[in-house]
């Protein structure tokens, strides 16, 4: 884009889009990106020099803020739907990352998926190596890749098994 007295407000000059996978974090895409955007600006520069590109105003109504991400951001607000949470989780790997509290103690949540099941937010459901926890809107995440305070990482299944995590529980309840 071209640049001018706002921020990141001036026309267009090319642009791609690329893909997000549903599995996708702001780790896997980062290179990706890289890639995509270093041939752009090589096309752009060449199409420059040739006269080969109109420059096109960006839509105002499609503009959104991206603030500066502070480590409070990555606490999961379980009063957000499910998919919104995870989404986020995504987005916030590797900093601030997505985190919560369970016992007192910081737990990290490495990886997670939304889940049909439809449990009270913020509220653990145990369902054999299954663990979920509830969100807004009846939605609920089912917790992949965990981290407990001063402990490595684990499946789910290993915290279920080592933690006991009881249904009338709560993460991030302290």
């Amino acid at each position: 884009m071209r640049i001018n007295a706002g921020l990141d407000t001036g026309d267009i000059l090319l642009q791609r889009e690329i893909p997000v996978a549903p599995d996708d974090t702001a780790v896997t895409i980062a290179p990706r990106m890289a890639s995509v955007g270093a041939d752009l600006m090589v096309e752009t520069l060449q199409r420059l020099r040739a006269g080969g590109i109109t420059a096109r105003p960006q839509d105002e109504s499609q503009a959104t803020l991206a603030p500066i991400l502070k480590k409070e951001d990555g606490r999961i607000n379980f009063s957000r739907p499910a998919v919104n949470i995870c989404n986020r989780l995504r987005g916030f790997q590797p900093w601030p990352g997505a985190f919560t509290s369970f016992r007192g103690k910081n737990l990290h949540v490495w990886a997670a998926t939304p889940t049909a099941a439809s449990v009270a937010p913020a509220t653990i459901a145990v369902e054999g190596n299954r663990l979920l926890v509830g969100a807004a809107e009846n939605t609920a995440i089912e917790l992949l890749e965990i981290q407990p305070e001063g402990k490595k990482r684990m499946a789910a299944r290993d915290f279920i098994h080592g933690y006991h995590p009881q249904p009338s529980e709560k993460f991030g309840a302290d």
